[in-house]
């Protein structure tokens, strides 16, 4: 699924700092830190992002 880029340019915006701060940390305790309004969209883009690589994925392995 894809965000808004209003959207998806506050999330960065906000994940930036806590990645620098954090290295390594995963979606979920990243959501705890940020904003209420972009945890949400954070697991949205993440799901969406997992589909999209099992989509591809299954897309390599069917012949033809």
């Amino acid at each position: 699924m894809l965000l808004p880029r209003h959207v998806e340019e506050d999330l960065e915006t906000h994940l930036r700092p806590i990645r620098a701060a954090h290295p390594g940390i995963s979606n979920g305790e990243a959501a705890e830190l940020l904003p209420e309004h972009l945890r949400q969209p954070l697991w949205e883009r993440a799901v969406g992002r997992y589909l999209a690589a099992q989509l591809a994925e299954l897309g390599e392995e069917t012949p033809g």
